[in-house]
This record gives C-alpha cells, structure tokens and sequence, in this order.
C-alpha cells in the first residue's frame, strides 16, 4: 500500500510539473495550421480547372490550392467596391464559391504572405498563383471587369 501511495505522490508532482507547460500557446501555434491542413473533400471544388491548374503546374494540394486562391480572391475584393466585387461574382460564380471555401479562420491571419504560409506554402508562392487566378477570373469576366480585376490584383 505504502508503494502505490508513493507512486501516486510522484505522479500527482509529475502532473504538476507537467501543468506548468504552457499548452494554450502550443495550440495557438497549431490551430492555424491544423484547420488549414483539412483536405477539401467538395469533388466540384477540386475538379475546378483553377484548382487543377493550380495543383499541377504548381505541385500544391488542393486545400493548399483553394486556401491560397480565396486568399488572393479576398486581397483583390479588398481592393474593389462592393458593386464591382458584386458583378464578378455574377459574372465568374466560383470566385464566391472558392472564396467560401477558404479553410476556416485563414482569411482573417493578417496579409495573402501569412496566409499562404498558413497554409504551408512559401510567401514567394503568391507571386506563382497570382497570375493563374488573375487569369482565370478574367476568362470568365467582360473586358469591362477585366481590367478591374486587373488593377485590383495590381495593389
């Protein structure tokens, strides 16, 4: 009985010691790239020219490729009035739909850098998928949103 006692104290101080670990900072840390890291299981998504674009002439995941063109989508409706961001979702409906598709939480993980390094991507990888999404969305747009589009990718 004396030995489970003293196994139980060591236990309990171990425990102890244990609790001074600061876990809440640890998941901070891993939270992002956990929900980033979901695979996107929406077939529409990923049978996406865009997206299968994007995974093959880039070598990204589809999660990575979706996160990283809803990132890019959202940086550039940022730079649009309402109305124009309006009018393109008409004109091309899936930037709305990757838009929402974005893993949770990494829109709001300050600029497309951190975004894309959210995701498990180098910053440098925006300059890769900017052209491609820029490109695709224009396919789909009138020359009139065209050259918005344009210059809300240029800012």
């Amino acid at each position: 009985m004396r030995s489970i006692t003293l196994a139980t104290l060591l236990l309990f101080g171990s425990l102890q010691t244990a609790g001074a670990f600061d876990f809440g900072s640890l998941m901070q840390t891993v939270a992002p790239v956990a929900q980033t890291a979901a695979p996107i299981a929406d077939s529409a998504l990923t049978s996406n020219p865009l997206i299968k674009n994007l995974t093959t002439t880039l070598g990204v995941t589809p999660t990575q490729a979706i996160g990283g063109s809803a990132a890019l989508i959202n940086n550039a409706k940022g730079n649009m009035s309402p109305t124009d961001f309006t009018t393109l979702t008409k004109q091309v409906p899936q930037a709305g739909t990757l838009l929402n598709a974005a893993p949770v939480g990494l829109l709001g993980m300050g600029n497309v850098g951190s975004q894309f390094s959210a995701l498990g991507m180098d910053p440098s990888m925006v300059g890769k998928f900017s052209p491609l999404v820029l490109q695709y969305l224009q396919d789909g747009a009138t020359p009139g949103m065209d050259k918005i589009l344009s210059a809300a990718f240029a800012q």
